[in-house]
């Protein structure tokens, strides 16, 4: 499924639904080992992330991009409810944005919508939903693959 994605003057907002319960996708968020799975772009050659997943904790992404490019970003955590929301400040070059990302139970689905604040113009919104696109498409190939073939500490 893709995202609805909407664009105003300073924000950017992306919705989607997975098939997958609310504990499960949020759990994708918590680690730096699963979001180096799926926290970046298709064709990235390789995603480094350092995160301490905490109210006031910090994280770093480092991405080499297929063709030689370095996308770097870095953030604090601000808001941290569990399962329910995540709430980030996060920069990358001269730009940076408030992120929060909302879990909704939909029974044994989970719609999320992820919406930027900040100084986000419109062609940087458009580069930001294709990336977000990209990483959320990874996310829910992920998901369902856990769903078919849930661990012991999945639900």
């Amino acid at each position: 499924m893709k995202s609805e994605i909407a664009f105003g003057a300073d924000w950017l907002r992306l919705t989607r639904i997975f098939d997958a319960p609310r504990p499960m996708l949020f759990k994708w968020w918590t680690t730096g080992e699963r979001l180096q799975q799926w926290f970046g772009i298709r064709g990235m050659t390789r995603c480094e992330i350092e995160t301490d997943f905490r109210v006031g904790g910090l994280f770093k992404q480092s991405m080499q991009m297929a063709g030689g490019g370095e996308f770097k970003s870095s953030g604090v955590y601000e808001e941290i409810i569990i399962p329910e929301k995540i709430v980030y400040r996060t920069t990358f070059g001269a730009t940076s944005t408030r992120v929060t990302v909302d879990f909704i139970e939909l029974g044994k689905r989970t719609k999320l919508i992820l919406n930027h604040e900040g100084p986000v113009d419109r062609a940087m919104a458009e580069r930001m939903s294709k990336g977000t696109e990209s990483a959320l498409d990874m996310l829910d190939e992920l998901v369902r693959k856990e769903v078919m073939q849930p661990g012991e500490d999945q639900p």
